[in-house]
C-alpha cells in the first residue's frame, strides 16, 4: 500500500472543512466514504492513496463554485429538472446502474404517481450529466422526424442490428423481433404512433416509433434510426 505525504491530522483538517462546506449536498457515495476514510486513518494512523485522492476528489467537486450551482439548482428547480431526472431514474433502473441513487428515490416519483421528491444536486447531476442520458432525453423530447400517418421505409440491411434494441416491447410479427430484425430491411410502413413509450437505447435517434409494414397486418416497435423516408410512394 502507498502512503501519501498528507498527516492525519492534516486529513482531517481538509475532510471537515469540505463537509462543514458541503455534507447537506453531498452524494451519498462521497459522503459515507470519506466519513469512513476519516475513521480508518485514524483507526490505522496513516492515510492512503487513495484515501487521499478521495479526499482530493471531493474537495474539487464541492468547491464554492459547485455551491453556486447548487443554490442556483436550488433556486430553479423546475418540471424540467424533475422530468429528467425521473427518466433517468427509469431507464438507469432497467441498466443496472446507480443502484445506490435509484435506492434512494421514492418509487411513487419513479413511476410517475407522485412530484414530491427533488433529488440533491449531486445526485442529479450524475444521473443526467453523463455520456448517456443526454441522448435518452433527445429521443424522447426531439421532434419526430415523421409523424403519425406518415410512410416511411425500413433502412438497408447494412444500417441494421441483428437484433431490435426495443424488440421485448414488440407487440407481434416474429420477423420483426430478435434475429429476424434484418428481414424488414427496405419495406415500406406506415407510422402509427411516435413515443409509444419512453426510449431504450442511449443512441442518437432512439426515438420509438410504432409503425405497420406494407402487407402485414400487425404493428411493431422500432426506434427512428431505423426508419427513412419512404421513396415511389403515394399517400
Amino acid at each position: 500500500m502507498t502512503y501519501i505525504q498528507m498527516s492525519v491530522e492534516e486529513f482531517h483538517q481538509r475532510a471537515d472543512a469540505v463537509l462543514q462546506r458541503a455534507e447537506q449536498y453531498m452524494s451519498e457515495y462521497h459522503l459515507m466514504r470519506l466519513k469512513n476514510f476519516m475513521y480508518k486513518s485514524k483507526q490505522w494512523g496513516n492515510v492512503a492513496e487513495w484515501q487521499g485522492k478521495h479526499l482530493r476528489e471531493c474537495e474539487a467537486t464541492y468547491s464554492e463554485e459547485f455551491l453556486e450551482e447548487v443554490r442556483a439548482y436550488e433556486a430553479n428547480y423546475a418540471e424540467d429538472h424533475r422530468e429528467r431526472f425521473r427518466l433517468a431514474c427509469q431507464y438507469y433502473r432497467t441498466q443496472g446502474y446507480y443502484s445506490n441513487i435509484i435506492g434512494n428515490v421514492p418509487d411513487d416519483f419513479i413511476f410517475e404517481k407522485s412530484d414530491d421528491y427533488r433529488p440533491p444536486y449531486a445526485d442529479y447531476l450524475r444521473m443526467t450529466e453523463n455520456k448517456y442520458f443526454p441522448k435518452i432525453w433527445a429521443a424522447h423530447t426531439d421532434y419526430p422526424k415523421f409523424p403519425a400517418g406518415s410512410m416511411v421505409q425500413v433502412r438497408a440491411a447494412s444500417a441494421l442490428p441483428q437484433r431490435n434494441p426495443i424488440s421485448t416491447n414488440n407487440i407481434t410479427a416474429a420477423w420483426g423481433k430478435g434475429w429476424g430484425f434484418r428481414k424488414l430491411a427496405g419495406m415500406h410502413a406506415l407510422v402509427l404512433d411516435t413515443s409509444p413509450f419512453k426510449p431504450v437505447s442511449a443512441a442518437k435517434g432512439a426515438k420509438p416509433y410504432k409503425i405497420l409494414v406494407v402487407g402485414h397486418p400487425e404493428p411493431i416497435y422500432i426506434e427512428e434510426r431505423f426508419l427513412k423516408r419512404a421513396k415511389g410512394v403515394k399517400r
